[in-house]
């Protein structure tokens, strides 16, 4: 098995300066076709591999992204992964994809981690706990630092960087006046998000529905483990015609109720809500739901961070792709 060689040996068996060979490996023009072939060929047999932190470190450049997302569980975030990769893909830059699990401090780790030298630029979606806790120091020093970011679907209004949304305020309100149009007046919405900003966003454009209607908004919330037993409690005591479940928690607790409490969806009580768009027609009755796009926010994603990069600019804007109501049995 052939042994690995460092770029000084390869220099030195050659003749040549450490200057050439990077430039050859790197398929320069400076470096004649015959040079090129001849370094190529030896590195293949010593089994070289460049070391691209150490390059990064010297160059400032690594050509590598990194994506942080709360989970790859979560069919959106996933979904928007596929998006991502398939623009990266076709491009020199390669990914590096870590996980926050809803934690502030993993997400403080990885962009204190990543920002000395390991990549050139950030995809996120902000966790969950910094939200709640608005201690958003590390995009700062990130931007500081002169790294590309680019903030997808969670995301923060303060931080100075280009971010990619959904509708979330007018897909809530076009659905919600939909329900009350099919003459539904008892529409609670389920929340088990309520500490994200886009849970917030759709509570807002679901009550501003509500009020123009004259109608009384009702918002429950809660966390995961306990969004299907809010709902429950709700319904024992109080009307109800419709629900609109902003989650994809929220959206199986629906479900869920509704067979406890021996509900029919949609004649006694219609469903509109938040999960795959391939996992909704599974559901008995299939699922109405309000579509993200989350493969094309991915790609957009991408795609603005390329230009950054390319461009070597840090660019302040935003783009909002806009959310589509997949109309099924459920409402």
């Amino acid at each position: 098995m052939a042994s690995k060689i460092t770029l000084k040996e390869l220099a030195s068996i050659l003749g040549v300066s450490i200057s050439t060979i990077s430039k050859a490996l790197n398929d320069s023009h400076e470096i004649s076709d015959a040079t090129k072939k001849r370094i190529v060929e030896l590195a293949k047999l010593h089994n070289y591999r460049p070391n691209k932190i150490a390059l990064g470190l010297k160059s400032g450049r690594t050509n590598t992204i990194a994506v942080v997302i709360p989970s790859v569980q979560n069919s959106f975030f996933a979904r928007a992964l596929y998006g991502i990769e398939s623009v990266i893909s076709q491009t020199k830059y390669s990914t590096i994809v870590c996980l926050t699990k809803e934690s502030h401090d993993k997400e403080v780790d990885n962009f204190d981690m990543l920002s000395n030298g390991v990549v050139d630029g950030f995809i996120v979606a902000v966790s969950e706990e910094t939200q709640t806790l608005e201690d958003f120091s590390h995009f700062e020093d990130a931007i500081n630092d002169e790294k590309s970011l680019v903030m997808f679907d969670r995301v923060i209004d303060s931080i100075p960087c280009t971010k990619v949304t959904t509708n979330d305020h007018t897909a809530i309100s076009e659905a919600t006046q939909g329900l009350i149009k099919a003459n539904r007046k008892n529409i609670i919405l389920l929340s088990a998000i309520n500490n994200l900003n886009v849970g917030k966003q759709r509570t807002k454009g679901y009550q501003k529905a509500m009020a123009d209607a004259g109608l009384t908004p009702i918002v429950l919330t809660s966390d995961r483990d306990g969004v299907a037993n809010t709902l429950k409690e709700y319904i024992k005591n109080n009307p109800l015609d419709a629900v609109i479940a902003l989650d994809t928690d929220a959206s199986f607790a629906s479900y869920k109720v509704a067979r406890d409490l021996d509900k029919k969806i949609p004649q006694d009580m219609a469903v509109i809500g938040y999960v795959s768009e391939r996992m909704a027609p599974y559901l008995a009755p299939e699922l109405t739901t309000i579509n993200q796009h989350s493969y094309t926010m991915g790609k957009t994603a991408a795609t603005l961070l390329i230009e950054q990069l390319e461009n070597k600019s840090n660019n302040d804007h935003s783009v909002v792709i806009d959310s589509t109501l997949s109309q099924r049995a459920s409402s």
